[in-house]
């Protein structure tokens, strides 16, 4: 399941180098924290959304104030990976990056993905949250070009950057998080395992202790 990346590459483009860009949508009136380290940068992003979640309730005989235990599942939608038009024609074989993703959250003790909606005709749809799921996550990856500076010869030059995103959105309290990671092209398997542990301690940690108990 490989993904072969060289193929993007035009233009002479070089793959490798030490500058990083996040492109990641504003999220207005939320709190942001930047984390930078081995020439990656991850940015986490909260913002409360009362109004866009108006009207979920807790299941029905379940108390507000009743928690889920730790050791509880999450049922998560991980929606169908958003792929850039430049990756979308490249990606070999078609659908790796999505199943690599999903792939991470495979033996999760906590973390239970629900299966993957289909349609009549077999193919992936991006429907909304089934009402079972606790949490969607909707994920976009698409490619940048960016002018850095090479490391070995300090000149400038032209970089691809692989850049993920996704927005995970809780059902009940009502809550919304995105998060982003992001680096060289050909290392996207890395970045891909980085961008999965950053949902994942989104859901678990920031979103699991308030989802009322089932």
């Amino acid at each position: 399941m490989s993904w072969r990346a060289t193929p993007v590459t035009n233009r002479g483009l070089a793959c490798p180098g030490a500058v990083l860009i996040v492109a990641l949508s504003a999220c207005t009136g939320g709190q942001t924290a930047t984390v930078a380290g081995d020439g990656t940068d991850s940015l986490v992003s909260e913002r409360v959304t009362n109004n866009e979640i108006a009207g979920i309730s807790p299941p029905q005989g379940v108390r507000p104030d009743q928690k889920r235990r730790p050791e509880d599942p999450i049922y998560v939608n991980l929606v169908p990976v958003i792929l850039d038009s430049r990756i979308r024609q490249d990606e070999k074989p078609k659908g790796a990056i999505g199943q690599h993703l999903r792939h991470e959250f495979a033996a999760d003790p906590i973390i239970q993905l629900l299966p993957e909606p289909k349609n009549k005709i077999g193919r992936k749809t991006s429907q909304l949250v089934p009402p079972a799921a606790d949490v969607q996550v909707v994920s976009i990856v698409s490619l940048k070009e960016i002018l850095g500076v090479r490391g070995a010869t300090g000149k400038p030059s032209k970089m691809l950057r692989i850049i993920f995103e996704a927005t995970i959105t809780s059902q009940s309290p009502p809550a919304s998080y995105l998060v982003s990671d992001s680096g060289p092209v050909l290392q996207h398997r890395a970045v891909s395992k980085r961008f999965a542990q950053q949902i994942r301690d989104v859901i678990v940690d920031k979103i699991g202790p308030e989802i009322p108990a089932r």
